[in-house]
């Protein structure tokens, strides 16, 4: 497995330096716009059950911009590693993000668009694609159950068109602690054909479970497994355990 450690140890000591930073803010009225920043590293970079980093480290950084808590775009990136997939030129990932967030009957609805941009892809290769999602949460308690639904009319491959489908759960423990765990399932119009010709559904389920701990109200780590039912189509899709740390601000 290929080592990134520069990636944590560079998010490890912005950590620090936010934490001091923010431990003696007075607390002050949100304003319409709020603006936040995050940055973390996780041992791996999982979406959907599968390594988007061959299985090595990745650093990410974003930023969000809400206005009356309910408008929202935003920004996110990451280094990826495709070469398991015949990809050996794309190193990151930018998404760029916008959506809607209201809250009705005391349901919280989120409705956006998201691009998935990768920067030096090869030209044979179709990998940047854009989804629009619908997702809706209801909390009880120390209880949040969700769902999402995510819809692709142009995804990457011979495959146009594509889905995808959740359901999660998180519980607060308390104040620092909680556990939350998601089931989906990733589906598209079609096989896809390789190289040889052979057609190969890429239809499969994907689940993950973890905890979580707070720090502080900036700082959270993450301990997570992940699995899919699709093991035969290669050891990205193979079970991981992730470990990450994150901080916003």
């Amino acid at each position: 497995m290929k080592a990134r450690y520069p990636y944590l140890l560079a998010t490890l000591a912005a950590v620090g330096c936010i934490t001091i930073a923010h431990a003696e803010e007075a607390s002050t009225p949100a304003p319409d716009l709020q603006v936040t920043y995050n940055v973390g590293a996780q041992s791996d970079y999982i979406f959907r059950g599968i390594s988007q980093t061959d299985r090595g480290s990745s650093g990410f950084a974003g930023v969000d911009a809400t206005y009356l808590n309910q408008l929202y775009v935003g920004a996110w990136t990451s280094n990826v590693d495709f070469s398991p997939s015949g990809d050996p030129s794309t190193r990151q990932e930018v998404d760029l993000y916008g959506g809607w967030r209201p809250v009705l009957a005391g349901f919280t609805f989120d409705i956006g668009y998201i691009y998935y941009g990768y920067s030096h892809q090869p030209h044979d290769l179709r990998e940047s694609y854009a989804e629009g999602y619908l997702k809706v949460s209801r909390t009880f308690g120390p209880v949040t159950l969700g769902v999402a639904t995510y819809r692709s009319p142009d995804f990457p491959g011979v495959t146009r068109r594509a889905h995808y489908e959740e359901a999660n759960i998180a519980i607060a423990l308390d104040s620092s602690w909680s556990v939350s765990a998601a089931g989906g399932r990733q589906a598209e119009s079609k096989a896809l054909v390789d190289e040889n010709g052979a057609r190969r559904d890429f239809n499969y389920r994907t689940w993950n479970a973890g905890v979580t701990y707070a720090i502080n109200d900036h700082v959270s780590l993450d301990l997570r497994y992940w699995n899919t039912n699709a093991h035969d189509a290669g050891d990205i899709y193979h079970a991981h355990t992730v470990a990450s740390i994150k901080a916003t601000f």
